[in-house]
Formats: C-alpha cells, structure tokens, sequence
C-alpha cells in the first residue's frame, strides 16, 4: 500500500475542492470540517486531502492473488470492479474510513455530526449572504477543541437548529431536541466551572459560548433567559475594546461578530421588552465606546443588513421610555424625539450600501438597500410611538403619521423577491409594521409574509422568534379589536413594554 499526502487540517481553510467535488468537478463550498455539498447529496465527504490507495504490485502478493482467485469477489461487486477497471481501489471503496478533522478528533460521532451541520447551515444562516472563505462564524470551528464550553454550547446550538427545522419540515426529532437540551446544560456547567478556575484570559472566546446562547434561545422561541446572558456580555465587550489589537486576524474578525450581534441584539431587544437600554449592564454604554465603530466591523456579515447608524438612533430612542412623563418632561420627550427622527429621516442607507467594505463581489446590493430602508422606517416609527399615544405622530412635526411609516416598510417588502436570503434581516420592521396597522388586508399581508418565511427551506431556517413574532402579532391584535384608535390610552408598544416578560424579535 502506497500512501500520498493525507487529509491535515490546518488553522485556514481549504484551497481545493474536496474529494468528491474534485471527481464530480462540481462546485465545492470548501466547509469545515466537511463539505456541505457533499452532506445535500447524501455523500460522505472524504475530506480535502488525497485519499490513500491501495497498489497492485508486482510481487509475491501478487501470486497469491491469483492462487485464491478462485475465492475472488463476484463480478459486478464494488471492490472487483474498481480491480478490473483501474487496477486501484480507493479505501471508500473498501473500508470506508471517516476521514476526520484532527480538530475534532476527540468528539463523539453524534457531535460531529452536530458540527457539521453547524457549518453547513448554522453559519449561512448567521451572515446575510454567506461567503465560504469569509464567514467568521466558520472560525468558530477553530476553538472548540480547546474550549469545551464553547463546543458544547456550539453542538447544543446546532441540534437545537436541526430539531427546529425538522419540526417545520413535519418530520419528528425528539432525540436532536433531548441533544440540544443536554448539550446546552452541559455547557452552562462547563462554563461556570471555567469561571471558578480563575480570571479567563480568552474573553473573546467566552463572549462568543455568550452570544451563542442568546443564538439558541433565538432559533428555539426567542423567549427564555437571553436577558440574563447580557451581564457578562457588556463587560466582556468592553474589555474587548481595549485588547482587540493583539488578536490574530481570524480570531479578531470572529471577535468582532459576536460582539456585533450582542449588541444589536441588546438594541433590539429593548424595542418591544422591559428590559430597557440600561438594563444587565449596558447602562451608558453608548456614552463610553463608540456603538457605530462597533457595528461597522461586522456590517459586511450582519444578517440584520441595518446600518449602525440606524441602530444607534434606536437605542438612544429606547431611552425614551425611561423619562418620567411629567408635563416638564413631557416637552423634553418630544423635543428629543423629534431631533431623533430628522437624524433617521435623513439617512442616506443607499450610499452607506455602496459603500460597505468587504462584500463579495457577487452580492446584492439593490436588495440590501431594500432592507436596510425598511429598518430606516421601522426605527422612525418607534421613535413615533414611543412618544406618541394618540397615534397621530409628533406635533408641529409634517409627515409622522405611524401609518406613514408602515407603507414604507410594506413598500419595501415588496420589493424582495421570495426565498432571497437577505429576508431574514426583514423580521424586527415587518413586526413592527404588522403590530400598528389597524387595516384588515394589510394584516393579512404582513401575516402571510411572515408564514411564508417561513416555509423558506431553501435560505432562511425557520427559527423559532419567527413563529413567536407571529403569534404576538395575534395576541396585539386580538386586545386591540373593537377599541378605536381615539379611546386607547396607550398604544400597542407601550403597553407590550409593559409585559414582563422579555421578547426578542430580530
């Protein structure tokens, strides 16, 4: 048996097509630690490297062969074509081996598998448009050998995704629900035992086991404890701010994305949820680091496709909530809603669009202008409603009618075409839209958009926010019926800031 080069994983990702993609001389997407194309044919990926063979040489093996060729394999069979054909026969042929990254090496078959899918589907759904060799959650992969919390929360990440998907596929998967429930417990105990060791010196790492956690209550209903994971998280993305340059250039990029989303998903989820701006630790975050600076690192990958520009006015107007309204407060409410909304309303999102560093070549740039205005209104509605009981916009102020606002989010929901992967940036304007209407075939439509999401298996997994975005759109409604506009003492966001419990729609 001759061997040639085998299958190294390295710290960067591969150069060539894997095995399979090589023979078929199909496109490969190149993913670690397997090749996705390969795991939506049904294939087993044999890896990056060459793999090894099995010679026929011309030596006393060979007369043995020919002794026991009576013994031979029938013709037809696997193993005897390949002899009769080439003279070689590849070990998948004989044995099958696993080929397996050595960075996961020490996982079980099941959480292999978990990683995988991780890879394969978990990260596209993580980026706006997935680019292979680009995407920062792929280097993820990279640290869970040497973290084990992190590859817990990683695998619990994973089968809670699978369990999701095959729950709106139809098919029953309690075991990848138990998968997701066990791994998810074993992580929070692998992290709390790697907090009692000392102070941690890999921050980013622990930011991103955090971020991950807030990801798996996002796919499972968007409900459950993400408020309680935002403590730490503040502090750690702080920290980061200050130690940032010493990181290496894959570390640092995946640093930067998980820090991103924590803070986008603090902003967003302080819309609709009690929990306000200065809650678990990010009080006067905005005043000590710079918000845009850090959403701008990840604006290229950021599946919300909202420019943080626009994310920082919203959470500047979430504070609005917090001011007693008093008839002197009252006044200062309206005057920094108003300068809020002019700052929105005269955002340019086309040309932060075009000029977006880091995208491929081949990304959509008209649909990402679509989303992004969506978000533009969606933000000048809140900062309506938040001030605004009557639902007749801000006085002395043109055009801030709440309805206003919802045309242009519909108007730009029209605009993108179905399955396109860029619709899962849609879901937080489509909300709010959906929840301040009050006109019975608009309802519909946002309704029927957001359930068609839903049913987008090929680019969007239905996570589960989605179906609770759904349901809480019902539940505004149906306390809603038969009160008109002119009798209600509140509207529909400040009495869900109202409800307890924390909700978080992105």
């Amino acid at each position: 048996m001759s061997s040639t080069d085998s299958n190294q994983a390295s710290a960067t990702f591969p150069t060539t097509a894997c095995y399979n993609c090589r023979q078929r001389r199909r496109r490969c997407d190149k993913s670690q630690p397997s090749c996705h194309r390969c795991s939506r044919d049904g294939e087993e990926c044999l890896g990056y490297g060459r793999v090894l063979r099995w010679v026929d040489f011309p030596t006393a093996a060979a007369g043995k062969k020919r002794r026991s060729s009576s013994k031979s394999p029938e013709h037809g069979s696997p193993s005897a074509t390949a002899r009769e054909t080439t003279g070689v026969v590849s070990t998948a042929a004989l044995i099958r081996p696993a080929l397996v990254d050595p960075l996961l090496n020490d996982l079980s078959d099941k959480s292999r598998l978990y990683i995988k899918h991780y890879t394969g589907v978990v990260c596209s759904d993580l980026v706006s448009l997935d680019q292979i060799d680009h995407n920062p959650f792929r280097k993820v992969v990279l640290l869970v050998d040497k973290h084990d919390y992190l590859r817990a929360i990683v695998v619990a990440t994973a089968a809670m995704h699978k369990a999701v998907q095959h729950r709106h596929q139809g098919i029953s998967s309690p075991s990848a629900l138990v998968d997701a429930l066990s791994s998810k417990a074993k992580a929070i105990s692998l992290l709390r035992a790697a907090l009692q060791q000392g102070p941690v010196v890999n921050k980013e790492v622990l930011l991103a086991a955090v971020v991950f956690f807030i990801n798996l209550d996002l796919i499972d209903s968007g409900k459950g404890t993400w408020q309680s994971h935002m403590q730490a998280a503040s502090t750690l993305i702080s920290s980061l701010q200050t130690t940032q340059q010493d990181l290496d250039y894959a570390l640092a990029s995946m640093a930067n994305a998980v820090a991103a989303d924590c803070l986008t998903y603090h902003i967003l989820g302080s819309t609709i949820s009690a929990y306000g701006p200065d809650s678990a630790g990010f009080a006067k975050f905005g005043e000590k680091h710079d918000v845009i600076s850090i959403l701008s690192r990840h604006e290229a990958h950021s599946y919300q496709c909202c420019p943080p520009f626009i994310l920082r006015t919203i959470m500047s107007a979430s504070r609005l909530f917090d001011l007693e309204p008093s008839a002197r407060d009252e006044h200062s409410r309206y005057q920094v809603a108003r300068s809020l909304l002019r700052q929105a309303r005269d955002y340019d999102v086309e040309e932060w669009v075009y000029g977006i560093r880091g995208l491929a070549p081949t990304d959509d740039l008209p649909r990402r202008v679509h989303v992004a205005s969506a978000h533009r209104a969606a933000c000048c509605l809140y900062i309506v409603l938040a001030v605004s009981k009557n639902d007749e916009g801000l006085p002395d102020e043109p055009n801030t009618r709440p309805d206003d606002f919802v045309d242009e989010i519909y108007e730009c929901l029209k605009l993108m075409p179905p399955n396109h992967p860029l619709l899962k940036g849609l879901i937080w304007p489509t909300f709010m839209a959906g929840a301040q209407t009050d006109d019975t075939w608009r309802r519909g439509w946002f309704m029927d958009w957001l359930c068609s999401l839903l049913a987008c298996k090929e680019t969007v997994c239905p996570w589960g926010y989605v179906k609770t975005a759904i349901d809480m759109l019902q539940e505004i409604w149906d306390r809603r019926e038969g009160v008109p506009r002119g009798e209600r003492s509140v509207n529909w966001l400040q009495e869900l800031k109202g409800v307890r419990e924390g909700y978080l729609i992105v």
